[in-house]
């Protein structure tokens, strides 16, 4: 078997990536020995293609940083959702309401929990599964699962000129995998255990094949988990007594593909996706004690709440080669999402409705000879939301989208390129609360400009000026009366440099970002903050020491500050924006069956809140997780544990005047899993 094939057969697991001190970390921290460069030829790193500004990209030709995470490092089962999965990027950790911050900005928007349902606010991080902008509902109730997926590609920094809006701090792109014109088959069966003793179990399975050869083929993934959680519950006065198992839950995922390519020019896939979602879906515990995990409820005060979602949406894409020079890609999606919450003990029944429709069209020219490619794009989207509390409010939105998109690069000459693009968007927001209506409506211009340099054929250097966005809008506060709050805008300053040789890759970047309008909230209700700024460096690689051995890890520094002199919050760090974050790991092949993999990643302390409360600091945690892969024949058995110290982990700290609560993340967990593939 030769080197490439034999790398293949492996699917090793998630691993992080390089940083800085992996020399100095990997040769203290292990065995002595155990780290033994072996006299073979080395291993080449794949090449990479990215998709997510909406053509096709090698990792060089791009002047965002992006990093991109494969399906051999998910495939076991061990991380199950793409933001859990996206925390080993530098600058990325892990937030409270499910979601995650990038280089200081909180993805889950200003507003997250209820405050999102009074105020329409969005989230600043925007996920796109093949082609399809998920929804954000103040809280990440429906996760996006990795079965079956591709790649997943996580931009750092504003993406608004390619994706619009919901983007101003980067974007997570998921692309799952086509149907094939040969059979293929698997199936996963997994289960974890956790400290308090709960068991979760999880079934997955896959075909793809022909339904006429070599012109249309079809794919089905189903996957799924069922258990009790690691959250443990606690009453005051038989509140449990009343509620149901609060920590039970169960999601379903379905994705059916179907690919029709009568001929060598035209290609055209429908995509069908549904989700199910039940129980379980918050990690908030008693502050005052979060090491145990536990929520204590009570009638007047703490409660809990499960949820009962569904989400389903299908989408047709239809490509079309007119020449070797220009082709066109058509995008139609529909999207609806259904999210009923229960709270217990004292009751509350909250909905949240959404619907979308997408249209988009795509141009792509490439033009040899006057050294210029690029896409050009048309994009319109109505999306359609009923939200409220029953008994007390209820809010219907309206939400158009239309826009005009161009990114285009232009080779000055062999050495040099010239990166352009710009968005041209419309946005009208129409609301009613309570029987009172409200409208706003909005037009930006986003411009970006860059350039990209080929020191060598390895590696090239990158320079860009970028401007980002995520809208405002019509609100209510607490009292029901309306206000408006602005949209808030940065431009984005970036540097970057990517290396990829026979042995290694490595990228690095520097950014400076300038807010203006930043969206903050107080008392339940949104203001802008006139200035503020983030700034940083990132650096990540991945290093074939020999054909067995894999070292990996990142690096990520961060700075922020509130400018305005003119708010109570000026010169405060911006909230989950820790100043580090590092990453260090490897993954050791003993022989043609048998892999170990280890990684250990540190995020550094930072505030909960933007008045950087000094006993609501969180993160500065340490998680360590260790895995083991064996191959028999078409089987794969995997084993691993998650925080594998049981480290306290603190994401956020939630309170306000009657309330606190924390938000943790995994305790130790033990998981096993075996994949057969045919």
């Amino acid at each position: 078997m030769n080197k490439d094939k034999l790398m293949r057969s492996y699917h090793p697991l998630k691993v992080t990536q390089l940083a800085v001190s992996v020399g100095i970390i990997l040769g203290s921290a292990l065995p002595a020995g155990f780290v033994m460069a072996q006299d073979t030829e080395v291993s080449r790193i794949d090449t990479i293609t990215v998709v997510g500004e909406k053509i096709a990209k090698n990792q060089k030709d791009t002047t965002s940083a992006v990093s991109v995470i494969t399906d051999d490092q998910f495939q076991s089962g061990e991380t199950k959702t793409v933001n859990e999965l996206v925390t080993a990027v530098p600058n990325v950790v892990a937030g409270g309401f499910g979601a995650i911050s990038i280089r200081g900005i909180d993805g889950a928007g200003a507003a997250t929990g209820g405050v999102a349902f009074y105020t329409g606010a969005r989230a600043r991080v925007s996920t796109v599964v093949d082609g399809v902008t998920q929804t954000w509902a103040g809280h990440n109730n429906t996760p996006n699962n990795l079965w079956d997926a591709e790649q997943v590609e996580v931009y750092r920094g504003p993406q608004s000129t390619i994706q619009g809006t919901n983007s101003i701090g980067g974007a997570l792109v998921v692309v799952t995998k086509d149907p094939t014109y040969l059979w293929e088959n698997a199936v996963r069966v997994g289960l974890e255990t956790y400290e308090n003793g709960n068991v979760k179990n999880s079934l997955a399975v896959m075909t793809s094949g022909p339904i006429i050869d070599d012109e249309l083929a079809f794919r089905l993934a189903v996957d799924g988990t069922d258990g009790e959680g690691w959250i443990n519950y606690a009453d005051t006065n038989d509140e449990l007594g009343s509620s149901p198992d609060l920590d039970d839950s169960k999601n379903v995922n379905t994705r059916a593909k179907l690919l029709w390519e009568p001929n060598a020019k035209l290609s055209a896939k429908l995509t069908l996706n549904h989700h199910i979602n039940e129980g379980e879906y918050l990690n908030w515990v008693n502050e005052d004690d979060y090491a145990d995990e536990t929520l204590t409820l009570d009638s007047s005060l703490y409660n809990a709440r499960i949820q009962d979602s569904e989400s389903y949406s299908f989408a047709s894409d239809v490509d079309y080669e007119f020449s070797e020079k220009i082709s066109n890609t058509f995008h139609l999606s529909y999207l609806k999402s259904d999210i009923d919450i229960s709270q217990y003990t004292r009751s509350m029944e909250i909905y949240n409705y959404t619907e979308n429709v997408t249209l988009e069209n795509r141009v792509l020219f490439s033009a040899p000879r006057a050294n210029l490619s690029g896409v050009v794009g048309l994009f319109a989207s109505r999306t359609d939301k009923e939200l409220g509390v029953i008994g007390r409010f209820d809010s219907f939105g309206t939400t158009t989208v239309s826009a005009l998109y161009a990114d285009t690069t232009y080779a000055m000459n062999p050495d040099w390129k010239l990166v352009a693009g710009a968005r041209l968007e419309k946005e009208k927001v129409e609301r009613m609360f309570n029987d009172e209506s409200s409208d706003y409506d909005e037009n930006i211009f986003l411009p970006k400009l860059g350039v990209i340099y080929a020191l060598t054929k390895d590696t090239s250097m990158n320079a860009s000026v970028r401007k980002g966005y995520n809208a405002g809008s019509e609100a209510v506060n607490l009292s029901y009366d309306y206000y408006t709050y602005d949209r808030e805008t940065v431009i984005a300053y970036e540097t970057g440099l990517v290396s990829a040789f026979d042995h290694a890759e490595i990228k690095a970047n520097l950014f400076y970002n300038d807010y203006t309008g930043y969206q903050a909230v107080d008392s339940f209700q949104i203001y802008n903050i006139d200035s503020s700024h983030t700034y940083g460096a990132e650096l990540e690689g991945t290093y074939w020491a020999s054909d067995s051995l894999i070292l990996n890890g990142s690096l990520g520094l961060l700075q922020s500050e509130v400018d305005s002199s003119d708010v109570t919050s000026s010169g405060n760090e911006l909230p989950s924006a820790p100043h580090t974050n590092i990453s260090v790991g490897l993954t050791k092949y003993f022989d043609a069956a048998f892999m170990l993999g280890v990684d250990v990643n540190y995020v550094g302390e930072y505030y909960s809140d933007l008045d950087n409360t000094e006993e609501y600091k969180a993160g500065d945690y340490v998680i360590s997780n260790a895995r083991i892969e064996y191959v028999i024949g078409d089987f794969t058995l995997s084993g691993y544990i998650k925080n594998l110290t049981d480290e306290d982990v603190a994401y956020l700290h939630n309170f306000n005047s009657s309330m606190q609560r924390t938000a943790v993340g995994q305790p130790r967990t033990f998981g096993l899993s075996a994949t057969y593939r045919m």
